[in-house]
């Protein structure tokens, strides 16, 4: 079983979203100019850390995750005025025409949705496209986090949690549930609490 201090601590949101800059730094020009526009990608590619990154400084921001808030009655519940306002998973929101005329109506608005659905009340704001992440983005980025973590984990590891993520679509949190499982299985091992395996290679620092 995962410790919950130590999941909390891979999955907490980086100090530099690694592979996301030119996205980043777009997002954060649109809600700084007060403008609407959509973070569209799959599952595990970063959407939710780079909109929350995009917004950070911003005055008047209103959040909402639509997987608690998906009618259109617990949205509206939700709603306040704003400067700008963040539906979040929004993919998971009931799309009834009292939804999405609400929805429309919000000005200016940051929306994070995933492929492949069409969502015509968001039709012509600017997208920005988070593609999944490739083998070798997944590791630097499981390497860094290991290594600013100071996880019991090796060169070994971080290659199984990349490859893990990778074949569950390019998805960063796959991979880093992954690192998460083994840096929990070597430091049982390493108290004798745990089944041995083969001698690991050099832990990374």
């Amino acid at each position: 079983m995962l410790d919950r201090e130590l999941l909390r601590r891979v999955l907490a949101p980086p100090p530099r979203l690694l592979f996301r800059e030119r996205q980043l730094s777009r997002a954060r020009e649109l809600a700084g100019e007060g403008a609407s526009f959509v973070v569209v990608g799959p599952v595990g590619t970063g959407k939710t850390t780079l909109v929350r990154a995009a917004v950070e400084g911003v005055e008047g921001v209103l959040y909402v995750d639509c997987s608690s808030s998906r009618t259109h009655q617990s949205l509206r519940r939700r709603l306040a005025p704003a400067r700008l306002y963040v539906l979040d998973d929004y993919s998971l929101a009931q799309r009834t025409r009292a939804l999405r005329e609400l929805v429309r109506s919000l000005e200016p608005k940051a929306v994070v949705v995933h492929p492949p659905l069409v969502y015509e009340e968001l039709e012509g704001l600017e997208r920005v496209e988070m593609p999944p992440y490739t083998f070798q983005e997944l590791e630097e980025i499981c390497r860094e986090r290991a290594a600013r973590l100071n996880l019991p984990v090796d060169d070994e590891d971080v290659k199984e949690a990349a490859r893990a993520g990778f074949e569950h679509g390019g998805n960063a949190r796959i991979a880093l549930l992954t690192l998460a499982e083994r840096a929990v299985a070597n430091a049982l091992r390493l108290s004798g609490r745990g089944p041995a395996r083969a001698p690991p290679g050099r832990l990374l620092p």
